[in-house]
């Protein structure tokens, strides 16, 4: 309450007159502005920038807080009543003036960046911020200033490392390139620029997408977006295009670059790589094709062991045979007829190997003379027909009239065209047809020999020419061979300057061979050459011996007609009788159905070999499991030995072997038992 008493005359007469006034709102008024000067001198004099206060009208510093004394270096005395250009904050009156009548104009001005010096000389940046406002009726200037040398210290300093940066990533001849923590390229360095010729500016819009390779593309983009959102370091090899459309490798790494709050940045180079990388593959490929090579010499050694071993079997067997003189006419009419093939195919094969050997060696020549090739392909042609007619093939010729004439060598010509024949008739299944085509040009000679046979596969195709290449493995492959034959009809077509292409839709397709060949600008009539001999394949001997066998039953199996030939009458003339099986599943079914003695397996078969069929035997639940089985077979040597016997063989006989020798074997295991 508020209180007022006075006294006065009224009448003659003192009297007192009280007044009193309810002031408790303007009490509890008071209490809060006091309350509020009390909270404002506590932010005035805590606040962490330097505040001033200044009258308007005059421009003159009425108050400071405790940090702007320390800031300045000036007691509150001495600041009090003092312009701001005094305390150097403004370089003299015209600019300080001029920012009071900014002020009164606006009621705000502010300097982002402004030199301070101190009572003691000391250079200060600083942030100005001012604003004016009513204290009752005086009009006030509150000014701001807050301390920003130490965050003009690290903006220079950050200034200064980013030059560095640019600097150095420009004088690299690697790219540079830094990207936002988003994974939007924000810089790239003059490397990149000029590699891809786009600017940075459509790098940093579109990224490495328009000039990484497409085959890379996609997982360049999704190994980016995992870092990205990972935070993991970035790494990839990917093709770039260069600005003239050329593609080179490069490695590419990036990584991010962080502070208290997270990733800052990212920061990324690409390393052209494309001449390692291209020495990488030239090795892996030369590995690829070292190995390729040393798997096909090692298959080429054990097929050239298999071959040549079967006619020497048969030659060797027959002979004995015909020694004991047990023979009948016809058997040695048989047996010698078996000797002369069997021979025949052993010079073909070693003729190839020695053929092959003079190609690669260069020693080979040619006796070149004018040639009627139509005579050539003729004689070949009566060469094959023996072997199509047993097979009941189909033989079509079709000779267009022209120039036939080339110069060659006629042995040689002979021998290209016989190969690719006898290929034909080898790979033609029964009741199949072989077409032979010949046409000329002025310039050009081509002999086309097409067959309904098995086929090439796609996968094959390219290596058909290539030494010691064969479409299946040495084990279990469907026809003899070194896989020479074919890779001698290249060099040799070559050598006559001319080439040679197979074609064929796959395997069970049939296959085309092409040859062209030079012609001969000026014909003359060519005599057809004397016909070539015959050459057929394999066959097989036998022998007696004083190993008793007599009475015993023995499957024998082997792919080789000639061979199965030779292995019953071997062991016939001991005394046993004998079932022959021409395949691994025939004689599965032949001891299912019957029984046994013994079993007497080649291993080299085509479709299941004999190792195969003997672990087929060893896992059946019946006695005919513990059958003795004699493993016969070309492939020589401790290792095959082994094989056999772990397979489950209980002998070994290697070809060429004498007849005593397989009937000693069969005894051997019939008293050893199982």
């Amino acid at each position: 309450m508020e209180f007022v008493s006075n006294t006065y005359l009224v009448d003659g007469q003192n009297v007192i007159q009280c007044n009193i006034r309810d002031i408790t709102e303007r009490a509890l008024a008071a209490h809060a502005l006091e309350a509020s000067e009390a909270r404002y001198r506590r932010l005035f004099e805590t606040a962490q920038d330097a505040i001033l206060i200044l009258e308007e009208a005059s421009g003159k510093i009425m108050d400071a807080n405790p940090f702007v004394i320390d800031l300045l270096g000036y007691p509150l005395d001495e600041l009090v009543g003092k312009e701001l250009w005094e305390i150097g904050l403004f370089s003299d009156t015209q600019e300080s003036k001029a920012a009071m009548q900014r002020l009164q104009e606006t009621g705000y001005i502010r300097y982002e960046d402004m030199p301070l010096e101190t009572k003691r000389g000391k250079r200060v940046e600083v942030e100005f911020v001012s604003n004016s406002y009513m204290v009752g009726d005086l009009k006030v200037i509150q000014c701001n200033i807050r301390d920003i040398t130490d965050r003009k210290w690290a903006e220079e300093a950050a200034r200064i490392s980013a030059q560095r940066f640019r600097f150095l990533a420009e004088s690299m001849p690697t790219i540079i390139f830094t990207a936002k923590p988003n994974g939007d390229i924000d810089y790239c360095n003059r490397q990149l620029t000029e590699f891809t010729g786009l600017s940075c500016e459509e790098l940093s819009a579109a990224g490495r997408t328009p000039f990484t390779h497409p085959d890379e593309a996609e997982e360049d983009d999704r190994l980016w977006r995992r870092s990205i959102e990972s935070g993991e370091p970035f790494q990839l090899e990917s093709r770039f295009r260069r600005a003239d459309g050329v593609y080179r490798w490069h490695l590419t790494r990036a990584a991010a670059m962080r502070d208290a709050g997270g990733i800052m940045i990212w920061i990324g180079s690409s390393t052209d790589i494309h001449d390692r990388k291209s020495v990488e593959e030239a090795l892996v490929r030369q590995y690829h094709e070292s190995e390729a090579l040393s798997r096909a010499k090692d298959e080429f050694l054990a097929t050239s062991s298999h071959e040549l071993r079967t006619p020497l079997t048969s030659i060797l067997g027959w002979a004995e045979l015909l020694v004991t003189g047990g023979l009948d006419a016809e058997t040695q009419r048989v047996a010698l007829d078996s000797i002369v093939q069997s021979a025949r195919a052993q010079s073909r094969l070693i003729d190839d190997m020695l053929d092959v050997s003079r190609l690669l060696t260069g020693k080979l020549e040619l006796n070149s003379e004018p040639v009627d090739v139509a005579a050539a392909v003729l004689l070949a042609l009566r060469a094959i027909t023996p072997s199509a007619e047993r097979k009941n093939l189909t033989l079509e010729k079709s000779f267009t009239l022209g120039s036939s004439r080339v110069d060659g060598d006629p042995t040689r010509l002979q021998q290209i065209f016989w190969n690719i024949l006898a290929n034909a008739v080898k790979f033609t299944p029964a009741g199949g047809r072989i077409r032979v085509r010949m046409s000329s040009t002025d310039s050009r000679i081509d002999i086309v020999v097409s067959d309904t046979g098995q086929g090439i596969s796609a996968e094959f195709l390219p290596r058909v020419f290539d030494s010691l290449s064969q479409q299946r493995g040495s084990s279990t492959r469907g026809h003899g061979g070194l896989g020479l034959g074919l890779s001698i009809v290249r060099q040799l077509v070559q050598m006559h300057g001319g080439t040679v292409r197979a074609e064929s839709a796959g395997e069970g397709k049939g296959a085309t061979f092409t040859v062209s060949l030079p012609a001969r600008e000026l014909a003359a009539n060519v005599e057809e050459p004397a016909m070539l001999r015959l050459r057929d394949e394999n066959q097989p001997p036998a022998s007696d011996t004083p190993y008793s066998i007599a009475g015993t039953r023995v499957l024998v199996v082997d792919d080789e007609l000639e061979m199965r030939k030779l292995i019953t009458t071997v062991l016939r003339a001991a005394g046993a009788s004998v079932v022959t099986a021409s395949s691994a599943a025939d004689a599965f079914e032949q001891l299912t159905a019957q029984s046994f003695d013994a079993l007497v397996s080649d291993i080299a078969m085509p479709d299941e070999d004999g190792h195969s069929l003997t672990r087929r035997i060893r896992a059946r639940h019946d006695d005919k499991s513990t059958i003795p089985a004699v493993a016969v077979t070309a492939y020589g040597g401790a290792l095959q030995h082994q094989l056999a016997l772990s397979a489950g063989f209980d002998d070994y006989v290697k070809k060429p072997f004498a007849p005593h020798d397989l009937v000693r074997a069969v005894a051997g295991v019939l008293a050893n038992g199982r």
